[in-house]
């Protein structure tokens, strides 16, 4: 099943939700992508969102999975928490990841830093 963005219609779309906003200031590295117009002093980091749905730790790190992601305000270094679900009384994967780059075609998570586990 495709990533149902933001414009999807609305009895399907599933969006990753922000939890907790970035705050303004500075960024806490300077190690973060500058690319796409994002400066690497502000305007980075710090958001924590949330992404529930079928789709797997692996899936979400494709290549511009959330292909909305700019437009949904996620940038370079804010943190995806997520977890998979299937069928009721199976296993659930919980995911982390951190977003390693955006543009107008997607983000990207990086797909190093991703931990997953699986609950019965």
């Amino acid at each position: 099943m495709a990533y149902q963005s933001s414009t999807a219609a609305s009895s399907v779309a599933n969006p990753p939700r922000c939890l907790i906003p970035s705050f303004s200031g500075m960024a806490g590295t300077t190690n973060l992508s500058t690319a796409n117009g994002f400066n690497t002093y502000r305007e980075q980091g710090g958001g924590v969102w949330l992404y529930i749905s079928s789709h797997g730790s692996t899936q979400v790190q494709d290549s511009n999975f959330f292909t909305d992601a700019k437009d949904l305000g996620i940038k370079p270094g804010d943190i995806l928490l997520g977890y998979q679900w299937t069928t009721a009384g199976s296993s659930i994967v919980t995911y982390m990841g951190v977003f390693a780059s955006v543009s107008t075609a997607g983000a990207n998570l990086s797909t190093g830093g991703t931990i997953t586990s699986t609950f019965n």
